[in-house]
Parts: structure tokens; C-alpha cells; sequence
């Protein structure tokens, strides 16, 4: 007898819980950034904590969309890298990089001068102003 009444309870759904009619729906898409959507105005977030290691994940996180060639994406993504390390040489070259895929030469401009103003005596300045001379002459 106890055996059947713990049977029983298996097949009874339980209370509360619907049965999905026929075929089970499709998850929502989830994008992960407003530029995907196509929502220009910028989330305001607080200021993040120097955290290296979100920075080179969040950096990741950006290469991958250079490589499927959603450059603003990426570029939202290397702004956050540089959020959690605003010393990242790599966010800021890669930064530069994405502007520059999109055809907006002035901000990659901008971010090649806020580089060598922000450390001058980077190994990296030089080449940071050959990509700054190089634009120059574009614009």
C-alpha cells in the first residue's frame, strides 16, 4: 500500500506548476549590448574597481567581436576594459583599432592622443603616434 501512494505522487503534477501546451517555447534572446540592439544612448553605470583580470577577460570578450566584425561592440567592450584597467595599453590599441573599422577616425584620433598624453614614456608611444600621423593625413 505505501508503495502505491509514492507512485501515485509521481504521476500527479504538481500543484501550481502549468504543463506546457504542446511544444516548449524558445528562450528570448539575450544580447549583450545595447549597440546589438541598436540603442545608441549609453547605460550609466558606476565607476568599476581596478580589477586586471576583468580587464583581460572584458578585453577577450572584445577580440572575439573584432573577429566576427561587430566593431561597435567591441569597442563598447574595450571602453570597459579600459573601466577596469585604464592603464591597459592592449584595450587602448584595440580600441583604436575598432574606430578606425568603423570609419570614425576622430575618436580613434582621440584615443591615440589620450594614450600618448597618459603615458609618454611608453615603449608603445611611437608606434601609438605613427597610427596618430597616419590618421592625421586621412582626415
Amino acid at each position: 500500500m505505501l508503495i502505491l501512494a509514492g507512485l501515485t505522487l509521481l504521476l500527479i503534477p504538481a500543484a501550481g506548476v502549468a504543463e506546457p501546451p504542446g511544444r516548449p517555447q524558445r528562450p528570448a534572446l539575450i544580447r549583450d549590448t545595447d549597440a546589438a540592439e541598436g540603442k545608441d544612448e549609453p547605460a550609466v553605470e558606476k565607476e568599476k574597481p581596478y580589477d586586471p583580470l576583468m580587464a583581460e577577460k572584458t578585453l577577450k570578450i572584445g577580440d572575439f567581436y573584432m573577429k566576427r566584425k561587430n566593431f561597435a561592440a567591441a569597442a563598447e567592450r574595450y571602453i570597459e576594459a579600459l573601466q577596469y584597467q585604464p592603464d591597459l595599453v592592449d584595450a587602448f590599441d584595440a580600441l583604436g583599432k575598432a574606430y578606425e573599422k568603423m570609419g570614425d577616425w576622430a575618436k580613434a584620433t582621440a584615443v591615440y592622443k589620450d594614450f600618448i598624453s597618459k603615458n609618454p614614456d611608453s615603449p608603445k608611444t611611437p608606434e601609438f603616434r605613427t597610427k596618430l600621423a597616419r590618421l592625421e593625413k586621412k582626415s
